[in-house]
């Protein structure tokens, strides 16, 4: 009995002590909505090429790239179009409209996005080169991927000839190849020369040159063979056109 009232005694002074126990509430669980970002909207794409430049494609859709500064809102969801100032800045059936080039509305609809070739083409090989007359070649462009251009060259002397190019524009990167040639046979002969690198490594236009010798013979002929080197991926085109001018003596 006695044992009995001790047990009764340290129950009521445990509840005396430790109060009413009262059940805790718990935080709600976030949501699924809470806890994801919110879907990819915008312009789709299934590559990069789908996208204006500062942009890439995420999950199937044009975004910020993330590298420099960001673009305007609302500039991803814009499909890729070809800036340009005039119409010559376009492709034939384009037209240059509100700073980029546009279907001129004549004939099947024309890719405005590709660059239109330089004044030289077609000099894609060197039995369709382009001859060089004595002055300087201006306004070349790489309006391809891997565009190459070729030019002739008639020597009237026995002398060390350079051939420049220089004034680059829009980032070209190149390799330049001087051959001997018969133009009897449109046949290439020896690499006489070549150079794929700029004569300084400085980021200012004085360094931003490509310089190549070769020894050459009085009445000879010979070969120029400019490559671009950019690797830039196919469909890129309507990025600013890579450009260069280029002189021999």
């Amino acid at each position: 009995m006695r044992n009995l009232l001790w047990g009764v005694a340290a129950l009521s002074l445990f509840a005396v002590a430790c109060g009413p126990v009262e059940e805790q509430q718990l935080a709600p669980a976030p949501t699924a909505l809470e806890t994801q970002e919110a879907p990819l909207t915008g312009l789709a794409c299934a590559n990069n090429l789908g996208c204006r430049p500062s942009c890439e494609c995420l999950s199937g859709f044009c975004v910020p790239d993330g590298f420099g500064p960001p673009p305007p809102q609302d500039y991803c969801d814009q499909p890729p179009q070809r800036a340009c100032s005039t119409g010559s800045d376009c492709l034939s059936g384009c037209l240059c409209q509100g700073g980029v080039c546009v279907n001129d509305g004549f004939g099947p609809p024309a890719n405005c996005l590709l660059a239109p070739p330089d004044s030289y083409e077609s000099d894609n090989t060197h039995t369709t080169a382009s001859s060089y007359l004595g002055t300087p070649q201006l306004n070349h462009s790489f309006h391809r991927q891997n565009e190459v251009d070729w030019v002739l060259v008639a020597t009237p002397v026995n002398q060390v000839m350079t051939v420049e190019t220089y004034n680059l524009r829009n980032g070209p990167t190149m390799r330049i190849d001087i051959y001997a040639y018969n133009y009897a046979t449109r046949t290439l002969g020896a690499l006489l020369g070549s150079t794929s690198t700029t004569i300084c490594s400085q980021p200012i236009s004085s360094c931003l040159i490509y310089r190549a010798t070769a020894n050459v013979v009085a009445n000879g002929v010979y070969a120029v063979k400019i490559t671009d080197r950019r690797n830039q991926p196919a469909g890129y085109d309507y990025t600013p056109t890579p450009k260069y001018d280029l002189k021999m003596y």
